[in-house]
């Protein structure tokens, strides 16, 4: 076996507690990381479905007054009419 002097044997031993301290870091700041984005896309999810319910409430509403309009087109050509009639009678 190869003979190497005490201070790189400890150059070797500081060097891998090192790279182990090193990997634990990483591996602890991933999973905290990994954690948050966890939480942030859930709420993200939850903010998407309220805002689904919302738009097919508005397009109930749209769809709603979009079949009524021809309704209310003629009503308001009724009222036109019948306003014109007393108009003309009061004159």
């Amino acid at each position: 076996m190869i003979k190497l002097s005490e201070a790189i044997w400890v150059a070797i031993i500081t060097g891998l507690f090192s790279l182990t301290g090193s990997i634990i870091a990483i591996v602890s700041t991933t999973r905290k990381q990994a954690a948050e984005m966890d939480k942030k896309l859930a709420v993200l999810e939850t903010k998407m479905d309220g805002m689904q319910s919302d738009i097919q409430s508005h397009n109930g509403y749209a769809k709603m007054f979009a079949e009524n309009i021809p309704a209310i087109k003629q009503h308001m050509e009724d009222v036109d009419r019948r306003l014109g009639d007393l108009e003309r009678r009061s004159a």
